[in-house]
C-alpha cells in the first residue's frame, strides 16, 4: 500500500516536471530563432545543453545509490526551478543559455533519482515493468501538456511567462515529494563510481542492447524536438500549433505505456520490441522530411510516438533487472550516459546539411542513421546470449 502511494506521488511529480522540461525544449529553439539564430546555431545551443549531463550521468547514478534517490529527485526539481528564473526576468542570449544548460543538468539529476526510486517500488519482472510503465506514462502526460502550454504562452504572453510557468511546475513537483518516505538509499553503495564498473556493465549483453536502444531513440527524439519547431517556425506556423504536434507524439506514448507488459509479450519479447521501436522512429523522421501539411505530420507523430513510448521504459527495465540493487543507480547512469551522448551529438551532426540543403534532407539522413541502428540492433538480438553476466 505504501509503495502504491509513493509511486503515485512520484508519478504526479514526474508529470509536472516533464511539463516544464518539454516547455523548455520547445521554447529554446523558437526563442533562439527570434534572437536571430539559424538552424546550425540552434543545434549548437541545444548540443551545449547536454555536455555537462554527459559528463555527470554516471556519477549522478552513484550519488543516487550512496545518498538516496529521493534526495536526488528533490535537488533536481529545485535546480530546474532556479534555472528558469533569470530568463523569466531578463530574457537574453546569456540567460537563455544559462537556463537551458542548468535545466538539462537538473533534469539528469531528477531523472536518475526517479528511475532508481521506481525500481525500488516494483519487484523484478512484470511488477517492475508495470511500475516503470506507470511512471513513464506520467512523464508522457507531462510531455503532452508541456508543448501546448509552452506554445500558447509564447504566442499569447511571450517567453517570460513561459519560463515563469516552468518554475511554478517545478515548485509543485518538489512539493509532491515532501510526503514521500521511501528514500531509495543503499548504505552499502560505493562512495564513488569506478569506471571499471561501467565497463563491466556494458559487457553484459542485455545492458548493451538496452543502451543502444535508448541512445538511438534519444537521438531521433532530440532531432525531432530541436528541428521540427525550427522547420515549422520558418514556415510561419504558430507556436501553439507546433506545440500541438509535439504533444500528439507524447499523447500516443501515454496510450501505449500502460499496456507495455502486454505489448512486449505480443511483440515477442523485449529484444524484438526494441528493434521495432527504432524502426517506427526512423519511419517517423522520414515522414517529417517529405511532407509539411498538418494532417501528414500528425500521422507520423503517431508512429514516432508509439516507438518512443515503448523504447524508454523497456530499456530501463532491461537494465534494472540485470543488476543488483546496490548498483542500480550507477547502471541507470550508464544508460543515461548513452542518452546524453546522443543528445550532445545529434543537434550538430549533419548541421551543415541543414544550413546548405535545408531541413528535409537533414531529416532524411537522420532517419537513415536510426534505421542503421535498428538493423544493427536486430543483428545483435539474433546472436546467442553469452553465459554468465551480471549478478542480480
Amino acid at each position: 500500500m505504501i509503495a502504491r502511494r509513493e509511486l503515485a506521488l512520484l508519478c504526479m511529480a514526474g508529470a509536472l516536471a516533464a511539463t516544464g522540461y518539454t516547455m523548455i525544449g520547445l521554447l529554446t529553439p523558437l526563442v533562439a530563432l527570434r534572437f536571430g539564430a539559424g538552424p546550425a546555431a540552434v543545434g549548437a545551443l541545444v548540443s551545449a545543453g547536454f555536455l555537462l549531463p554527459l559528463l555527470m550521468a554516471v556519477p549522478a547514478g552513484t550519488w543516487a545509490d550512496r545518498w538516496g534517490a529521493r534526495r536526488m529527485v528533490r535537488v533536481g526539481f529545485l535546480a530546474f526551478g532556479v534555472a528558469a528564473l533569470p530568463m523569466a526576468a531578463w530574457p537574453s542570449w546569456a540567460t537563455l543559455i544559462f537556463a537551458f544548460v542548468l535545466a538539462n543538468l537538473a533534469h539528469l539529476v531528477y531523472v536518475v533519482g526517479s528511475q532508481a526510486l521506481v525500481a525500488d517500488l516494483g519487484d523484478p519482472g512484470p511488477a517492475r515493468e508495470a511500475a516503470y510503465g506507470w511512471w513513464t506514462t506520467s512523464v508522457a502526460v507531462g510531455q503532452a501538456i508541456g508543448p501546448l502550454v509552452g506554445g500558447f504562452a509564447l504566442d499569447l504572453f511571450g517567453a517570460r511567462t513561459g519560463f515563469a510557468a516552468m518554475t511554478l511546475f517545478m515548485g509543485l513537483a518538489l512539493a509532491l515529494t515532501l510526503p514521500m518516505r521511501v528514500s531509495g538509499q543503499v548504505e552499502s553503495a560505493p562512495a564513488r563510481f569506478e569506471w571499471a564498473t561501467a565497463r563491466r556493465l556494458l559487457g553484459d549483453r542485455t545492458v548493451g542492447l538496452a543502451m543502444l536502444t535508448s541512445s538511438a531513440a534519444m537521438w531521433a527524439s532530440t532531432v525531432l524536438y530541436t528541428f521540427l519547431p525550427v522547420r515549422l517556425e520558418l514556415l510561419a506556423m504558430p507556436a501553439a500549433s507546433i506545440g500541438a504536434l509535439l504533444s500528439l507524439r507524447a499523447v500516443v506514448a501515454v496510450i501505449v505505456r500502460p499496456w507495455m507488459p502486454r505489448m512486449v509479450a505480443a511483440l515477442g519479447g523485449r529484444e524484438r520490441t526494441v528493434v521495432l521501436t527504432l524502426l517506427a522512429m526512423s519511419f517517423g523522421l522520414f515522414g517529417v522530411a517529405v511532407g509539411g501539411a498538418s494532417w501528414w505530420l500528425a500521422g507520423f507523430m503517431v508512429v514516432f510516438g508509439a516507438g518512443f513510448g515503448l523504447s524508454q521504459p523497456v530499456s530501463m527495465v532491461m537494465v534494472a533487472d540485470r543488476v543488483a540493487a546496490r548498483e542500480r543507480g550507477a547502471a541507470l547512469g550508464v544508460r543515461l550516459t548513452g542518452n546524453r551522448l546522443a543528445q550532445l551529438l545529434s543537434p550538430v551532426a549533419l548541421a551543415v546539411v541543414a544550413e546548405r540543403l535545408g531541413l528535409p534532407p537533414f531529416f532524411v539522413l537522420h532517419a537513415l542513421l536510426v534505421l542503421v541502428a535498428a538493423l544493427f540492433l536486430a543483428s545483435l538480438t539474433r546472436r546467442k546470449p553469452r553465459t554468465g553476466g551480471i549478478e542480480t
